[in-house]
């Protein structure tokens, strides 16, 4: 204390702006970490979302058919070549499609697709399979739930392993259960069954001239004309 007391103002001024420096000093080493680990952030996040956008995306999904069937697929949305692509899913596929005779068993075919790797799956390619129908929903003993995990190489190598989880509860609503084409196939039938009843009413009409009234889809017979001989009798 009696050093300090016995200190100039000069000498003070020099003490204060010796303490600005070094705190001054302090501050910038300390901002300038925090922008070199902004920096360092940015660039990694720059190179992820440059990796991310060269790299394959590849989903797997069970999406309802416009005809009332339940189809598994496997699709890259990314802008490059899905190669050794791998699909395991938990609990096993397991198809309520009963197969006829001389058809293969969905179960069985679904469960080979998915236990080998897919060479290639090029950019936009759609594999489609068909899993199952509407009736699955009938069958309380199969599984409601299944989750897919996929893994695949890109153009850098390994990519990282992806899951997707299917609910096909929600799946059973979006399924169409009526197919595109039923108004029209009605339509038709109500026309059919209107000329049906025109034809009927005409034969009513004029009695036993059934065979003159030609049937839908056959050809009116010809009229046989008999033709004057060379002497004028007919």
């Amino acid at each position: 204390m009696d050093q300090l007391s016995a200190l100039t103002t000069d000498q003070w001024a020099v003490v204060v702006a010796a303490g600005t420096a070094l705190v001054a000093s302090v501050i910038a080493l300390w901002q300038a970490a925090i922008a070199r680990k902004a920096a360092r952030s940015q660039l990694e996040l720059h190179e992820r979302i440059h990796q991310e956008q060269n790299e394959p995306y590849v989903i797997v999904d069970i999406q309802p058919d416009p005809y009332g069937a339940m189809l598994l697929v496997i699709e890259n949305t990314g802008p490059t070549v899905a190669r050794d692509v791998r699909v395991s899913c938990e609990p096993p596929l397991e198809s309520g499609w009963a197969p006829e005779p001389g058809q293969p068993d969905l179960t069985q075919v679904l469960r080979e697709v998915l236990g080998r790797p897919i060479p290639l799956v090029p950019p936009r390619r759609r594999l489609t399979f068909l899993f199952d129908d509407e009736t699955r929903f009938q069958n309380s003993t199969l599984p409601r739930r299944y989750t897919f995990t996929v893994s695949a190489n890109g153009p850098a190598g390994q990519m990282e392993t992806a899951q997707y989880t299917v609910d096909l509860d929600a799946v059973r609503w979006a399924l169409i259960a009526e197919r595109p084409t039923k108004k029209v196939e009605n339509k038709l039938a109500e026309i059919g069954a209107a000329i049906t009843k025109t034809e009927n009413a005409i034969r009513e009409l004029a009695p036993g001239s059934e065979q003159q009234v030609p049937r839908r889809g056959t050809r009116p017979l010809p009229v046989r004309q008999q033709l004057p001989d060379a002497t004028g009798d007919a």
